[in-house]
């Protein structure tokens, strides 16, 4: 498997961007990477905090928890606890938390964090999970090997390759789905006119930077766009200047709301105030989970998105904290998610996204949630946000590009002037 190891002088010069070169040295010089883990490596008894913001998320959230909260270890002995952490501050405080030598035993993370952390060596190397499960993994564990190691796995691949709709909406209206970027707009602003509702909805502020990362992924890889060719940065490139363009005339048009962040437009469309919205399978789960919604399994509509090619995905990934006080309990939390026990139990609240083995959604979800298969099928061709070459500097890389489009959006200017900028910018600060 081809390793990820990013130039060292640029590595070096992102992670004093990033901040996370001072996390790794307070963490080092506090810690060993071990743990109490009894004289034969066995897991010892005791809590197992587990960090996951989405035991936050409306239905999805309980869902998870009650699927894994029954974990008690293979000697019976281990209590598992949740932590909650808002998804808006959950990398920062995570960031936090492990360069000080504490945080969670087990957590949940993006891709570009976890990048970040391995680089930092406070993740726990689980390369002997990985021998031992073998070809029970499908390939999406792939995101989880960098640096010549295997220091996570798949939690959960969210596609965002994906645009859901309000099928009563269009029906009421009489709307085709749209499969190009101008009947897209037609679409929202007929929407807008006729009913005085958003037509569309996404973020737009670096306040939600995470977020609108996986969301401007879709912009950008949708009009064949990239920020890097696994060797140079691309920043204005053609497509990128046309795809930086169209989002900013679909917020000019005025069909979607600017300000709502990414809770509060979801939560409207739930409840019939937004006709579309470019999300991930994770939030449609979300939100036909929730009794209290309009929208449901049944009158939600998926369809790949109206850009010429595919998007992007949320790649999560389960790790463990190096100094944990319990690194082999956390390894065989994570061998039990991992297994088909785990992976059964928590199927049921990740819906439609891909998991580390191909246990297959319960037959009766699918029935009931039709949308679900248009993500199963996406999962296939959607694309980390992850800037080839570049994976630890993904974060700064994203942050300037995601400044200079908000800018626009905010100020006006030209493009194309405007991405040149931050590509020699960039340049200038990574080499």
């Amino acid at each position: 498997m081809k390793s990820n190891h990013a130039h060292p002088s640029r590595r070096a010069r992102a992670l004093r961007i990033t901040g996370i070169a001072a996390v790794a040295a307070i963490a080092l010089a506090g810690c060993s990477g071990g743990s109490d883990s009894g004289d034969n490596g066995e897991a010892a008894g005791g809590e197992l905090t587990f960090s996951n913001w989405q035991f936050l998320e409306d239905g999805k959230g309980p869902i998870i928890w009650d699927a894994v909260k029954g974990y008690t270890g293979p000697n019976d002995d281990i209590e598992l606890t949740k932590v909650e952490i808002p998804f808006a501050n959950y990398a920062d405080k995570l960031s936090t938390e492990l360069g000080a030598g504490g945080g969670p035993d087990v957590m949940v993370l993006q891709d570009s964090q976890f990048a970040s952390l391995v680089d930092a060596g406070v993740l726990e190397p689980l390369d002997d999970i990985a021998d031992e499960l073998g070809d029970s993994l499908n390939t999406t564990n792939e995101a989880g090997f960098f640096q010549d190691g295997q220091y996570g796995f798949n939690w959960e691949r969210p596609t965002y390759n994906t645009v859901i709709y309000n099928k009563d909406i269009f029906a009421q209206l009489g709307l085709e789905v749209p499969t190009t970027f101008d009947e897209f707009l037609t679409t929202a602003e007929t929407i807008k006119s006729e009913l005085g509702i958003a037509g569309f909805a996404g973020r737009h502020q670096t306040a939600e930077i995470d977020g609108w990362t996986l969301e401007m992924a879709n912009w950008i890889y949708g009009f064949g766009g990239e920020l890097s060719d696994g060797k140079k940065l691309t920043i204005d490139k053609a497509e990128n200047v046309e795809a930086v363009e169209a989002f900013l005339k679909t917020f000019e048009s005025g069909v979607a709301p600017i300000g709502d962040d990414a809770s509060t437009f979801r939560a409207k469309f739930g409840q019939g105030q937004v006709g579309m919205l470019f999300e991930n399978s994770g939030v449609a789960t979300t939100i036909t989970s929730n009794p209290d919604n309009v929208v449901n399994g049944e009158n939600m509509g998926a369809a790949p998105l109206p850009l010429a090619n595919p998007g992007s995905n949320s790649q999560l990934i389960i790790a463990v904290n190096a100094n944990s006080d319990n690194v082999e309990a956390a390894k065989d939390f994570v061998r039990w998610i991992l297994g088909d026990e785990g992976q059964t139990a928590i199927r049921a609240g990740l819906g439609a996204s891909a998991m580390a083995t191909d246990v297959e959604p319960d037959a009766e979800f699918m029935a009931a949630n039709p949308w679900a298969a248009q993500f199963l099928e996406a999962a296939k061709t959607s694309k980390s946000t992850l800037v080839e070459g570049f994976e630890t500097e993904s974060k700064p890389i994203w942050r300037e590009v995601l400044t200079a489009v908000e800018d626009l959006r905010v100020n006006g200017g030209d493009v194309k002037s405007r991405l040149a900028e931050v590509q020699q910018a960039l340049e200038a600060e990574l080499g």
